[in-house]
């Protein structure tokens, strides 16, 4: 340590904060792109949960086939069954219920 110490380091500072370096664009690109390439796929059920809108599609499509199956196997009584329209049932019954509602429930008490 004979040499004098000649180099002002807060100087070396001022100016490193006043003319910060700059990133050129060709490597801003270079890392972007292999980052990409390195970013792993995401699996197919979240490909496809994703086409549909997330998980409020996902819930949409289930709310609307549960509700679409509904109808399929009782239809309101003011609709057609569809059994019927196909041709796979001959006839509609109309099933009275009264035996099943014995309990007295709509009977008069006295």
């Amino acid at each position: 340590m004979t040499q004098p110490d000649s180099f002002d380091l807060e100087a070396a500072f001022e100016n490193a904060r006043a003319n910060p370096p700059q990133m050129s664009d060709a490597l801003s690109a270079r890392i972007v792109a292999d980052a990409e390439r390195l970013q792993p796929s995401a699996p197919l059920w979240q490909r496809l949960i994703a086409a549909v809108g997330g998980p409020a599609g996902v819930g949409g499509l289930v709310t609307a086939t549960v509700a679409g199956f509904w109808f399929g196997v009782a239809p309101p009584g003011d609709q057609v069954d569809p059994l019927v329209l196909f041709g796979a049932v001959d006839t509609v019954v109309d099933e009275d219920l009264t035996e099943l509602m014995g309990v007295g429930w709509f009977s008069e008490e006295g």
